[in-house]
């Protein structure tokens, strides 16, 4: 699970800006196709490192950050969780549907105005350092980041809409429909942050998740770290 202390990290960082400045990250990203269980790998990474460094210091422990990027926005905005989580499917406000919410709300806020929310808390992470985002156009928003690295999680279609089926128990022609819809809006999701850039602009290292266990694609990003110096 994602750490209890997320909120106070991100809150303590905007204090600290105001007094100091300090070289951003380190940070690593973690992009993943739907069915490669990111969350978990970077569970198993944050372990790893607080354990095999022996970080002992919060103020260095290194935390896995995920879908506390939607409470922090929907803090940020004073907004209800539904009325953006819309942005995390891709699925963009119809002009129909933005003058409704405009006129029925008291708060209103524009797709573009939420993204750019959500940029802005992604980038406070990542700054602050010690953090493992994963998804949430993390590869982009960090890549000005010197100590970072980017990795993409990725597997053939089947081997996804197999482990999809398994873990929800419905049929293949159900999970493979739903592989496809979400790989459609996790690309619409990217193109409002990195546009057209290729994966080879965005990624350090591509691994197939369906030809290596978790356990070796937490070591194999670990001693990467450590050749970065991130660690």
């Amino acid at each position: 699970m994602e750490n209890l202390f997320l909120h106070y990290m991100f809150e303590r960082n905007k204090r600290e800006e105001e007094h100091t400045e300090h070289q951003p990250g380190p940070v690593i990203t973690l992009s993943r196709e739907y069915g490669c269980y990111g969350s978990q790998i970077a569970e198993m990474l944050a372990e790893k490192i607080n354990t095999s460094c022996h970080v002992t210091d919060v103020r260095k422990e290194w935390y896995f950050v995920s879908h506390q990027v939607l409470h922090d926005a929907t803090e940020k905005l004073n907004a209800d969780p539904y009325d953006i989580s819309h942005i995390f499917g891709a699925e963009e406000k119809t002009i129909i549907g933005d003058l409704i919410s405009l006129f029925s709300k008291d708060k209103y806020y524009s797709d573009s105005h939420i993204k750019r929310t959500i940029s802005r808390i992604v980038r406070s992470y990542a700054e602050q350092g010690h953090a493992i985002i994963v998804g949430r156009a993390g590869c982009v928003i960090a890549r000005h980041i010197e100590k970072s690295i980017h990795i993409r999680l990725m597997a053939p279609l089947t081997w996804r809409v197999d482990r999809i089926r398994d873990r929800f128990n419905i049929s293949k022609t159900e999970a493979d429909k739903m592989v496809k819809d979400s790989d459609k809006r996790r690309d619409s999701f990217m193109e409002f942050y990195r546009g057209n850039k290729p994966d080879s602009e965005l990624f350090d290292i591509i691994l197939n998740r369906s030809t290596m266990s978790s356990e070796e694609i937490v070591d194999q990003i670990f001693h990467y770290a450590q050749q970065r110096k991130l660690l």
